[in-house]
């Protein structure tokens, strides 16, 4: 099958938007509608990268009359191209909004001849077969892969509902377009306040049982950005925290350590004071255990969320109205493997928790993999609570295609 696939214009978008996210669970679609109003109201409309795929007309047609007024589309995609708040610099990365075919409603045909009826009385341009559908894709993905690579675009992701929700339609997409699932995140959220009750008895028992043992403490050491060199050794330091994670462990098959901490500076949340070396007083040596990387979601900012797979954060969906102050986001902590299994990790979101307080915020939030069970124990002992859960998938764009 012979497409027409085009960089499509915001009029467009919207004429085409409520068609294409029919098929969407309402949670997800209100997603979708939030993280465009989002873009559109904050940042250049040109981050918006809408395209559509329509049937080539087999007539001749004047040059005069616009072709695209001709055939309806038949599938459409919307991708963002990451924020970046350095001016100077461009993000390469993108989010897939969403994909798919575009369902035909009566409205669309009620003005046209009756269309010619196959053995089973189906409108054959309703649904496409599967195997024009296979091609469909094919051709969106080559199309669109281009267009990435020409905007500097290499890393994408796309967060759906979780996979046990994904039916096989969808499916189709996310493998025809060469994507690969990488992780499920659960994303909790957490008052900065005195833990209720239950947990607060459950943790003093737990303490009393560990008065016989050695006491832990960690400090936190602000990077110091004005240096290459520790800027160097932090990077450094983050990827020695990746060995063994249990935290997206396949991200580093399409991301570089520092691709990825590029990905978090050049979020819209991102806050440079908050980046740390985590520190054992106890240790002799002075040497770094591990890291924690914070996010700052400002007053003004009706939704906050964490961002996706590449800023190991997602939590898109939880309103943060400007009177609760800054909400604080946990994107990324890690600990030396030899350091694990200590208490570390606890003492960390505590820490978050009292820089949350110190800002004025009320509440920290963050994604967590699903199959890291260490770090779940722990959010659910502070009494964090789960939002939503998403699937990730990604996918690398390669240069020149």
């Amino acid at each position: 099958m012979s497409l027409k696939i085009e960089h499509a214009s915001l009029e467009q978008l919207q004429e085409t938007l409520p068609r294409l996210l029919s098929n969407l669970s309402i949670g997800r679609a209100q997603i979708v509608l939030e993280q465009l109003r989002s873009n559109l109201q904050n940042r250049p409309h040109d981050e918006i990268l809408f395209y559509l795929a329509r049937k080539e007309s087999e007539s001749e047609l004047p040059p005069q009359v616009d072709q695209t007024k001709t055939s309806s589309p038949i599938a459409a995609l919307i991708a963002i191209q990451q924020p970046c708040t350095d001016e100077v610099a461009f993000s390469d990365a993108a989010t897939i909004l969403h994909a798919g075919f575009l369902q035909n409603h009566a409205a669309d045909v009620s003005s046209a001849p009756a269309p010619n009826l196959d053995r089973n009385n189906q409108d054959p341009n309703r649904h496409e077969q599967p195997h024009d559908q296979d091609a469909i894709i094919t051709q969106m993905r080559k199309y669109v892969d281009r267009a990435f690579s020409d905007c500097g675009i290499r890393f994408v992701q796309w967060a759906t509902d979780a996979s046990d929700h994904i039916g096989l339609s969808a499916k189709q997409w996310y493998d025809g377009l060469g994507f690969r699932q990488i992780a499920t995140l659960d994303y909790l959220t957490g008052n900065t306040g005195p833990m209720n009750p239950d947990k607060r008895d459950a943790r003093e028992s737990e303490k009393s049982l560990d008065t016989e043992g050695p006491q832990i403490e960690v400090k936190l050491r602000p990077v110091a950005w004005d240096c290459d060199e520790s800027r160097l050794t932090f990077t450094q330091l983050v990827e020695a925290t990746y060995a063994g994670t249990l935290d997206c462990p396949d991200l580093s098959q399409y991301r570089t350590t520092s691709e990825t901490l590029r990905g978090y500076q050049t979020s819209t949340s991102f806050a440079p004071d908050l980046w740390f070396e985590v520190m054992d007083p106890s240790n002799p040596d002075g040497t770094p255990i591990g890291c924690m990387i914070l996010a700052k979601h400002g007053e003004a900012a009706e939704n906050s969320q964490p961002e996706l797979s590449d800023q190991k954060s997602h939590g898109k969906h939880d309103p943060a109205p400007a009177a609760e102050g800054p909400v604080l986001e946990i994107v990324y902590m890690g600990l030396l493997p030899e350091t694990r299994g200590k208490g570390f990790g606890r003492l960390l979101v505590d820490q978050a928790a009292k820089l949350a307080i110190a800002l004025g915020g009320t509440r920290i939030i963050l994604g967590v993999d699903q199959t890291n069970r260490p770090a779940r124990e722990i959010y659910a002992d502070k009494g964090m609570t789960p939002l939503l859960s998403e699937t990730v998938w990604v996918k690398r764009v390669e240069f020149g295609i």
